[in-house]
């Protein structure tokens, strides 16, 4: 410790000998207290942290301790959502393609009419393969279809029996009009507990009818067409 304070005291002899060279007015005791001071300041040792040493080493473990409060840091690998293997346009012209291979529809009525049958299984869950075949089954992809019972449209809907139940759609409309009656096919296939079978044929000849042949007929050719769309080769 002497050896310390006589080795603080010289270094303060030697800078107030110097500053009293450059400022003689400077006065000598006053610049060996203020020269002992800085000197004694300066010499004390500094933690790596960047803090004094203080009693007890309180200061010097308080970095410590905040680094080391929240864990070791570490990294998260977050995986990308998958994306849709395909748009819904390229879905839309997949479609398109079995209709003009499968049903012999010509290409632009194909795109027209894939949109629109995409859109109404997307709302109604179904295979759009199943609401295409109703459509050829139903009208052969004409737009202004009627019938002598007043079915009209691609998916021949009785405006006068499902309109009000379709919320007044514009039923001679060709895109309303495929919508309306896949939501009508998604009604029966409820009413018949899930059954594709049965709604199909309370589609074709109503729900209570009693025309069974005619209605096993209907079914056997939604289930050719939809079998030609699924093994169509593109």
């Amino acid at each position: 410790m002497r050896n310390k304070l006589w080795n603080i005291w010289c270094h303060a002899v030697v800078a107030c000998y110097g500053m009293t060279v450059v400022r003689p007015r400077l006065s000598v005791p006053v610049c060996l207290v203020g020269a002992f001071v800085v000197i004694a300041l300066m010499d004390v040792p500094v933690t790596n942290s960047g803090q004094l040493p203080v009693a007890g080493g309180l200061a010097s473990t308080a970095p410590q301790s905040e680094a080391t409060s929240h864990g070791p840091t570490r990294s998260l690998h977050l995986a990308l959502p998958e994306l849709p293997s395909s748009t819904h346009m390229e879905q839309a012209e997949a479609l398109a393609v079995k209709l003009v291979a499968g049903f012999g529809v010509k290409l632009p009525v194909a795109l027209e009419f894939s949109d629109w049958i995409l859109e109404a299984s997307a709302r109604q869950r179904m295979e759009p393969e199943l609401i295409a075949s109703l459509v050829f089954a139903e009208s052969s992809f004409r737009k202004y279809a009627q019938s002598h019972v007043g079915a009209v449209g691609p998916a021949q809907v009785r405006p006068h029996y499902w309109g009000a139940f379709c919320g007044n759609a514009d039923l001679n409309d060709p895109e309303e009009n495929i919508y309306c009656g896949t939501q009508v096919l998604g009604y029966l296939l409820e009413r018949c507990e899930g059954d594709q079978r049965c709604a199909l044929s309370a589609y074709n000849i109503g729900m209570n009818s009693k025309r069974f042949a005619a209605g096993l007929r209907y079914i056997d050719k939604i289930d050719r067409h939809m079998q030609t769309l699924k093994t169509v080769s593109l």
